[in-house]
Order: structure tokens, then sequence, then C-alpha cells
């Protein structure tokens, strides 16, 4: 009997150290901030990781303490002096080892903190490199590329805000060029010239998200003067006739994301065109449904490029049912989808039904839509799909004083990214 009361025990007892462990578990993520971590060395990418959570009110040191336990990360060492603590080494990157004053700075979010590594208090979010150079020496620059020149003359120029001292050895902010960079854009290798600029070659394509690098080294040492970009960084370039340099037009944001998840492509490669006012056809919506359906539809894999969307249409019923018959050979029903121009209450309803195919969205959501002033304009067919969408924030009409949804209106690809930018935003 006393053998079993103590099992008893010492099992409420583990169970509450259990329930101790769990809370604190819940307190420890709940009180978690997310950072990411580059380290640049001589030549090459050391270590990029971008979501490391760390306990609130860390410091950049309690990070590379934390990356310092982490199986496969690199080795840093952190020394202590009168002036406080610093890394003096990574993997075997020594500080000097380069000569002149070359060792590891650090910046966040773009900026060198004006305290050491135990002092900065990392928030969430922030972004820390980590870097090896001379910058007090030969110096280090920290290049931003600038596309307003690319299409009227093929230029992208790249500059970086420098820190000068005048004879007092006060800190002045000067922006100035990045002069003799490599630059390493789509398959591509230019220099900059004094001014810091390139010039793109071959402007076929050049739309959408494209990787881009950078770098230049110290003549003699091989220390590097430039700080380069992440190894996975893209530069984004905007379509000819989209909108440049943050222009806030209405479509900006949901054209750039549809062109980010793979979901619309341009229409014109040579001449970079997306066309953000045509008309969608049903044959470029079921295109662009199938893609988020996990159908590989490329618009640039030839004269049958159609069939594998139109073909996941018909299989799932995501044509509209007044739409063209789904008995039809595919290269008819090409044919007919190809020439008709989709209409808001089509693309919903399309739409809606592709979103619960893929699962994991909530579909019970709805509207009351009876009191739109273009209610009984709307079919009968599509109620349940109009509802969805303006319940989820997909539409909130045509009239920002009454409730319209305009269900005859055509929509065009701006509309169409616009309306998807909503939903999955």
């Amino acid at each position: 009997m006393k053998r079993l009361s103590r099992i008893v025990v010492y099992t409420l007892i583990v169970s509450m150290l259990m329930c101790i462990m769990a809370i604190d578990t819940l307190a420890d993520e709940s009180e978690a901030i997310t950072v990411s971590l580059r380290i640049e060395g001589v030549k090459e990418n050391i270590y990029h990781n971008k979501e490391i959570k760390i306990p609130e009110g860390s410091t950049v040191r309690d990070l590379i303490t934390q990356v310092n336990a982490a199986a496969g990360s690199p080795k840093i060492k952190v020394t202590d002096s009168t002036y406080g603590a610093y890394i003096s080494e990574i993997d075997g990157i020594a500080e000097f080892a380069y000569g002149g004053m070359t060792g590891w700075s650090y910046r966040v979010n773009d900026t060198a903190p004006p305290v050491g590594i135990s002092q900065y208090e990392l928030k969430d979010k922030d972004s820390i490199i980590v870097f090896y150079g001379d910058p007090f020496g030969v110096g280090m620059q920290y290049p931003v590329a600038t596309l307003s020149k690319l299409f009227s003359e093929g230029v992208i120029k790249f500059t970086s805000i420098d820190t000068e001292y005048n004879e007092n050895w006060t800190p002045l902010t000067v922006e100035k060029p990045v002069a003799g960079a490599t630059v390493m854009f789509r398959w591509d290798t230019y220099v900059t010239d004094d001014k810091g600029e390139i010039k793109v070659t071959n402007k076929t394509g050049l739309s959408g998200f494209r990787s881009m690098q950078i770098e230049r080294y110290e003549e003699g040492t091989g220390v590097p003067t430039v700080l380069r970009y992440a190894p996975d960084y893209e530069i984004y370039v905007p379509f000819a006739d989209t909108p440049h340099d943050n222009s806030h037009e209405w479509y900006e944001n949901a054209v750039r994301f549809c062109v980010r998840e793979e979901l619309a492509y341009g229409t014109d490669l040579a001449a970079n065109l997306f066309e953000p006012m045509r008309n969608m056809t049903m044959t470029q919506l079921v295109t662009v449904l199938a893609r988020i359906g996990g159908v590989d539809a490329d618009l640039t894999t030839g004269e049958s490029w159609y069939v594998a969307p139109l073909s996941w249409a018909i299989a799932n019923k995501v044509l509209p049912a007044e739409g063209p018959a789904a008995g039809e050979e595919i290269g008819v029903l090409y044919e007919l989808t190809s020439g008709i121009n989709v209409t808001r209450e089509e693309f919903i309803y399309m739409f809606y039904i592709t979103v619960g195919l893929v699962g994991g969205h909530d579909m019970e959501a709805r509207a009351d839509i009876k009191g739109a002033v273009d209610y009984d304009d709307i079919k009968v067919d599509y109620h349940e799909a109009v509802s969805w969408a303006v319940a989820s924030g997909i539409i909130g009409g045509t009239n920002p004083y009454a409730l319209t949804i305009s269900p005859a209106m055509e929509v065009n690809r701006a509309t169409v990214c616009q309306m998807l930018y909503n939903y999955y935003t």
C-alpha cells in the first residue's frame, strides 16, 4: 500500500512539474522575439538565418551566445576589453588577419549602432548583419540600387550613405556612388563606373523579382570594401507599364504580390509589359486559379500551355455554371474561353471554388448582401460566393457610399491581382 501511495505521489509530482514546465514554455514563447542574422566573411556568406527566436530583452551578445550553442553554426569568439565586448573571430577569421584595422563589425537594420554588442538590446523583427572589413581604414560602403533610369536608359545606379569626418572629427553623412564594384544581375556580370552605374545589355524579360549580388575588394589585401547583399537577395523590377518608385498607384502592391507568388506574369517579355488595365479572359483566369490549385501552369511552355489549367478547371468544376460546356474538347474549349472576358461575379465564383479546393481557409464567412443596391442583378448561382467574398474582404463594392457589387462588370488584370491580394493579405 505504501509503495502504491508513493508511486501515486511521484506521479502527481511529475505531472505538476510537467504542467509548470509547459506553463514556462508557453511563457517563454510568448515573450520571445524573432530576429534575423547574416554573417558575411571575407569572400563569402558564412551564415544566414532569417528566423531566430530569442528571449525578449536579449542583446546582440546574447544572440551570438545562442548561435554558438547551436549545432552546425559558425563559431564566434567574443572578447571583453576595457571598451566593451566585441567580436574578435569567426570560424578562424580573426581581427587584424588582413592587416590595418580589419575586423568584425555589426549593423542592425542597416545602421551601425553607437554601442557594443553587450549593450544593444534587440527588438522583434530586427535584422542583424555581422561582416568582416576595415570600415575605419580602407572604408566600407553599403550599396543601395536605384532603378529610376532602368527602362529609359538601361541604367541601374548604386549609391551608399557614407560617414566622413571634417577637420574637427565631426561625423558627416554623404551619399556617394559605389564605383568599381562587380555586380551580378540575372545571368550577366557588370562593373560599376565612376558614377556607380551599370548599363543592362539585355532588357528582355527584365521585369519581376531578379537576383542581384555585389562585391568589391581592396587591391592587394583582398579585404571587402562593399557589404555584399544577402545570398537570396532579389530586387523587384517593375513592368514598363506599372508603377515605378512607389508611386502608390492603387494596384501597385497587388501586382507585386501576384508576381512574387508567381500567380501572374507579364504579357510581353520583350517589352516588359503587364497590361494592368487589359480585361482578363476566362482562359487567363483559369491559368491563375490553376496555379493557386497547385498546377504547374506556365504561359511560356508552348502552344499547349492551356491544356493543364483547363483540364484542372473541368475536373474540379471551376468554370461558371453558365460558361462554356465542360464536355467540349480542350482545344475547342480554349477557343471559347480565350474569347470571353470575365465578370466580377464570375471571378468571385471561380475563386470561391478554388479556395475551397485548396483547403485550409475559412469558407464559412458570410455577409448579408441583400442590401446591395444591385442585389437583384447578381445571378442566384453566385449569391453564396459573393456573400463569402464580401465577408472575407475580397471585395468592398464599387461604390464607397453604398454596397455595389457590379456583378456584370468585366475585370481587368489589375483588379484580379487586387482581389487576390485582398484575400491573401
